[in-house]
């Protein structure tokens, strides 16, 4: 049967919920192009998801294609989407799974083992094509294009190996970069001394990093901005991210992405240095001929690829997307909502471990915030009242004894520091009443839907068993099955601290002390959202990846999410923007270093 011909405008659900409005055209009775009505960067995921779809399903008239590498959630809400579309249209609809080719879809981390990473460096049976080339890079997001584009100025054969079907990695959710005494800065009026921001780095990793690290970074950060400018960078704007930064420090990339204002045009550079970029094509395992590292095994649909390098930088994105090596660090699992890349999945980390690296997984950070699995979970990003609900401030956080465990209000220091006192406990659980959502819901910029309704449904629908209503402090201790008498005792000493102005406990401050009094009363457990992970290769200045004895491991470099030596447990987010600054730090200087490896070869 003939679709009726026409533009039919249609919503998709894709990744983390989020609705993308779409055009689908019907022409001559036939599907001939999907279209986002919004304008979206060339290196945005979800045009990289219709532009394939669009051309796959008007070529095959079908809608059993494959999903695009790296994007099957916006994959299938696409396919969805056009689904809906042909029923409109008149047509009928028999093939609406998206497929596979036949072939299960790489999954890298099904090969986790954190026991033993020797998978990681085997080699495989089916080779089919061998390349030379002086650099290989294995990611291809603020560090890896960092990298590319700084090797093609030093005239190094460059290949970027790329898991997804587009380049980007991490940068679809990055908004701005750190600079010190930047030209923009200067032209604002804004100075800022480096050393008062070291030690207050230092200071909230409490002395446990090489602050070595802090000072090249810092002092490298306004050459790498007009390093980044010089090759097109999009930046618009300077302060203190909105009021969360300590220092008017943050540069805002246009659009406020990197997707928008640093990808397309440093892909566009490395293009016109003539680096080699092969999308879909992850690295499977590392070349080691035990005294150095010569490059990778590289992965494409139905065969392996040996990538001779003469050096090796890893950039992959680091372990977000890896629920065993995040177990592996401590954080409980079970519940976790992961809003990270897909195919960050550790790659990178668990290569470099194969050879001997130095693991410093255990002490990276996580990009982590709390959530309520009843809650709407597709605006964990945005100020929403669900999102300020379990980030902290007026509420009360208890364990699983009833207990008090810290300062509700520790966002305000660091937006991050909310997710770390759930590390300690069995289970936590945040209460509050109605008074208080609709302070958060007064506050919250996301203004819809209603949030009465929000709430109401979240405890109506009760996803994960994670938030209850009762009219008493008695029937959420029951709801959750903690002790009602500690609970009890809990909140009636808690709201004597807000009556008093002076929380004795953890000295919450004076605003946050709101008595929870007047039902009806919420009990919500906090789990954790994870955006990404910071670190895990151990490495030195010259970004090059070091043993547990500090030795190098020659030809091994590792750059971005993959090597934050300048973390300790929580990302210093204070000073915002300097995971992207250290991406493009290690990115350059990786492939700066790399090359005076290779005159040395």
């Amino acid at each position: 049967m003939a679709l009726k011909d026409g533009n039919y405008e249609v919503i998709a659900k894709v990744y983390n919920g989020e609705e993308l409005p779409l055009i689908v055209k019907v022409e001559n009775g036939k599907l001939t192009a999907i279209q986002s009505k919004e304008k979206l960067a060339d290196t945005n995921l979800n045009k990289a998801v219709i532009d394939t779809l669009s051309h796959e399903i008007s070529r095959t008239q079908s809608l059993g294609v494959d999903a695009v590498s790296g994007a099957s959630y916006s994959s299938a809400g696409i396919i969805s989407a056009v689904k809906d579309v042909v029923v409109k249209a008149g047509g009928e609809i028999t093939d609406s799974e998206i497929q596979t080719s036949g072939t299960p879809k790489y999954d890298a981390a099904e090969r986790t083992n954190t026991e033993d990473y020797s998978n990681w460096k085997e080699v495989p049976e089916k080779i089919i094509d061998e390349i030379d080339t002086d650099l290989v890079i294995v990611g291809s997001g603020i560090a890896g294009l960092a990298a590319a584009v700084q090797a093609g100025e030093l005239g190094l054969k460059t290949t970027v190996l790329e898991k997804n079907s587009f380049v980007a990695g991490n940068a679809g959710g990055v908004e701005g970069i750190f600079g010190i005494n930047t030209k923009m800065q200067k032209a604002a009026g804004i100075t800022t001394e480096p050393e008062k921001i070291i030690a207050k780095e230092m200071e909230l990793a409490q002395y446990r990093v090489d602050g070595s690290f802090w000072t090249d970074l810092v002092y490298n950060s306004s050459k790498n901005i007009d390093w980044l400018v010089k090759n097109g960078v999009q930046l618009t704007k300077v302060n203190d991210y909105s009021g969360i930064c300590q220092f008017p420090t943050f540069h805002w990339f246009k659009d406020g992405v990197a997707a928008s204002g640093y990808v397309p045009y440093m892909k566009k550079q490395a293009d016109k240095y003539g680096v080699k970029f092969m999308l879909d094509t992850p690295a499977y395992s590392i070349i080691y001929d035990g005294k150095r590292v010569k490059g990778v095994y590289a992965k494409s649909k139905d065969c392996f690829i040996k990538v001779n390098a003469k050096a090796t930088i890893f950039a992959t994105g680091g372990v977000g997307h890896n629920a065993k090596l995040i177990a592996k660090q401590g954080w409980k699992t079970k519940n976790i909502k992961f809003l990270s890349m897909p195919s960050n999945t550790g790659d990178g980390y668990q290569m470099a471990r194969a050879v001997g690296a130095k693991d410093m997984l255990l002490e990276s950070p996580e990009f982590m915030d709390n959530y309520i699995q009843a809650l709407p979970t597709n605006r964990l990003t945005k100020m929403a009242p669900e999102t300020m609900i379990a980030g902290g401030g007026p509420e009360i956080w208890v364990n699983q004894n009833g207990r008090r465990i810290a300062n509700e209000n520790i966002s305000s220091y660091n937006m991050l520091y909310q997710h770390m006192p759930i590390k300690s406990t069995q289970v936590t659980y945040t209460i509050f009443n109605k008074e208080i959502w609709d302070q958060c819901a007064k506050v919250a910029l996301l203004k819809e839907p209603d949030p009465d309704e929000i709430l109401e449904n979240a405890v109506k629908k009760n996803r994960g068993n994670s938030l209850y209503k009762a009219d008493t402090i008695e029937g959420l201790a029951k709801a959750v099955n903690i002790p009602a008498d500690t609970l009890v005792e809990t909140v009636q000493r808690y709201n004597e601290f807000c009556h008093n102005s002076r929380d004795e406990e953890f000295n919450k401050e004076k605003q946050c002390l709101v008595p929870i009094e007047k039902g009806p009363f919420y009990i919500g457990r906090l789990d954790n959202s994870n955006l990404v992970g910071l670190g895990g290769i151990g490495e030195n200045n010259n970004f090059e990846v070091i043993d547990e004895d500090f030795n190098t491991i020659p030809g091994l470099y590792a750059a971005g999410a993959d090597s934050t030596m300048q973390y300790r447990d929580v990302y210093t987010i204070t000073l915002g923007g300097s995971a992207c600054a250290h991406s493009v730090n290690s990115g350059r200087h990786a492939a700066m270093n790399a090359k005076k490896y290779m005159e040395k070869l």
